[in-house]
């Protein structure tokens, strides 16, 4: 008499696994991209608070404030200007502490900020002070502008990290490998922001959030607080 062995045999066994991995990629990778749009919807919310906050400051101080360049959180300042200008636009981290605000975006890192450096000295500005030439464009080549006229911008690197500072342990990552990345971190006028976009696209790997305060939403909002005539 043959008695008949029950359970898989490796045939079986090697299917029910690949069809178990194939589930669970269908699975996964919609969890990831929920996980992806969830942290860049917490960023842009830090982002907006941040911009209010540069408004309070403004309103508050008559002139906003100074990037961090030491990594305290705290601005930075010379005399009675900013401590790192370089042609007029003032570079480094958002000054959380100054602001009090929280300290990194949703990966982590620091947020970068920048400021014509008018807008910043420890002096009034006046309805006259109308030169602000900070520019966001739509590529790093700047062939066209979504702003030329706004005083201070606003950037997280993204879930890649590069160019951004750690919050938690003062690190500075690997420098950007993308042209439109790469004009986020260089340190002068001009900045990006489109859609993201992976490594292998024909304008390379981008997924920094970019956010700027046009010069006329700070006069409207000064002369509507009384704090410019």
């Amino acid at each position: 008499m043959h008695i008949r062995q029950s359970g898989f045999s490796l045939l079986e066994l090697a299917i029910a696994m690949f069809v178990l991995v194939l589930l669970l990629g269908s699975i996964l990778v919609p969890l990831t991209t929920q996980v992806e749009q969830r942290q860049i919807s917490e960023t842009e919310k830090i982002m907006e608070e941040a911009r209010d906050a540069l408004l309070g400051h403004a309103i508050a101080s008559g002139y906003l404030p100074c990037p961090d360049t030491d990594n305290d959180g705290a601005e930075n300042v010379s005399g009675s200007v900013c401590a790192s200008i370089t042609s007029n636009i003032a570079h480094g981290n958002l000054p959380w502490r100054t602001l009090g605000l929280a300290s990194a975006d949703a990966w982590g890192n620091r947020l970068r900020y920048a400021v014509r450096e008018e807008y910043a000295r420890r002096t009034f500005f006046t309805l006259g002070t109308t030169t602000a030439n900070v520019q966001v464009c739509r590529a790093a080549a700047c062939a066209t502008d979504l702003t030329a006229s706004a005083v201070a911008v606003l950037v997280s690197h993204g879930k890649n990290g590069y160019g951004a500072t750690n919050s938690a342990t003062g690190t500075l990552y690997a420098a950007p490998t993308s042209a439109d990345e790469l004009e986020n971190t260089d340190g002068d006028r001009s900045f990006v922001s489109h859609v993201r976009s992976g490594i292998g696209s024909t304008a390379g790997e981008f997924d920094d959030v970019v956010l700027w305060l046009p010069l006329y939403t700070l006069f409207n909002r000064m002369v509507t607080a009384g704090r410019l005539p």
